[in-house]
Formats: C-alpha cells, sequence, structure tokens
C-alpha cells in the first residue's frame, strides 16, 4: 500500500490553469487544505496562511537538504539573513536601482516586441527577471546564461516530478555559485552589493 496522500486536486491541469482565481474559490470551500502529487500542501484561507507563516515551529521553512538562504531557513537564522537583506531595499536602495531595471527592460523589448505574436514568458518575463536578480545581486552577465538553463531544467524536472533529476539540479544549482563565491574571495576590493554582504 502506498503510504501517499491521495491527491486532492492538480494546481497545474488546465482547469486550474485557465481560471486560477475561480479554481481557488472552490478549493476555499471544497478542501482549504489540499494534497497534490507534486509532493506539497496547498492552503487556500488567510486564516491557515497567517498560521503557518507566523508558527515556523510547527511549519519548517527547511523543505530540502539544500541550502537555501533565506527562503529555506527558519529563525533565528532567518532573522540573521534577514537583517542583512533588509537595507537592501530600502526606498533608497530600490530608487538607484529602478534605472538599471528601466535599462534591462528597454533592451529586451524589441525582441519581444517583433511579429504579431510573441511568447511574452520566453521573450521578456523570464530573461528579465534573471537579469535583474543577477544585477541586484552583483553577479556576472556571464551567469544568465547557465542560470537560464538551469531555471528550465528544473522547471522541466518539476513538472515531470523527477525526484533524482531535481536532486542533481540542486547539486548543480549549489557548484555554481559556489564558483562564484571562490572568484568573490579571491577578488582584491570588496564590492557593495547583497552578494558580498551575505558573504561577511
Amino acid at each position: 500500500m502506498s503510504e501517499s496522500p491521495i491527491a486532492d486536486w492538480d494546481p497545474r491541469s488546465a482547469d486550474v490553469l485557465n481560471d486560477q482565481r475561480s479554481a481557488y474559490d472552490r478549493m476555499r470551500e471544497r478542501c482549504p487544505v489540499a494534497w497534490s502529487d507534486y509532493s506539497y500542501w496547498s492552503v487556500f484561507r488567510h486564516a491557515d496562511v497567517s498560521r503557518i507563516l507566523h508558527d515556523h515551529q510547527s511549519f519548517s521553512s527547511q523543505a530540502s537538504r539544500h541550502i537555501s538562504v533565506p527562503n529555506g531557513m527558519d529563525p533565528p537564522e532567518h532573522t540573521a539573513y534577514r537583517a542583512i537583506i533588509e537595507k537592501y531595499f530600502s526606498p533608497e536602495r530600490m530608487a538607484a536601482f529602478e534605472p538599471i531595471c528601466q535599462e534591462i527592460a528597454e533592451d529586451l523589448a524589441p525582441s519581444a516586441l517583433t511579429g504579431e505574436q510573441t511568447e511574452l514568458m520566453a521573450t521578456f518575463a523570464q530573461p528579465f527577471a534573471l537579469r535583474i536578480q543577477c544585477a541586484f545581486m552583483g553577479w556576472p552577465l556571464d551567469l544568465q546564461e547557465p542560470l537560464l538553463s538551469w531555471i528550465t531544467r528544473n522547471n522541466q524536472a518539476t513538472l515531470q516530478r523527477d525526484r533524482p533529476a531535481l536532486a542533481a539540479l540542486a547539486a548543480e544549482f549549489e557548484e555554481l555559485i559556489a564558483g562564484l563565491l571562490a572568484e568573490r574571495r579571491e577578488t582584491s576590493e570588496p564590492l557593495d552589493d547583497l552578494t558580498s554582504a551575505l558573504m561577511q
């Protein structure tokens, strides 16, 4: 007999993806705490979500054996990293970062607007999000293509529920970032970005 719970819903079904708001409304009434075959629970009611967010002892963020800073951490570890990260989201820092975001958007827009139809996620949204993250973290431009490839393969493995592939991808990501950090440690002058701050 399988020990896995029976799935209550499929969050990636066409019915859900075509009208997520209606699907979530139905789940909120029918099954407010639902299991899926993607090996996670979904919670639909505000009170339940709020309780989970404020009770890290019962609901840990440590969902993987692989390090995730700070999303995969609980207090007090998470608190220490959050204190470092918060100042990089100050209004002043965000205002200074805005022109960089604008420049990236303007650079990507021409390729996204060719022809009568375009796949916005592939031509604009995904590369925009990736380039924004790299710029915000202070990561080099040559890291963008390996990261985009990794994101694509990770999404595919997630959809296919391929646990061995996901484990290999997690190790690959750790190796990629470890190489970046090793290069940073050899830099004579520390950079004023979030990556350097987290390394201190």
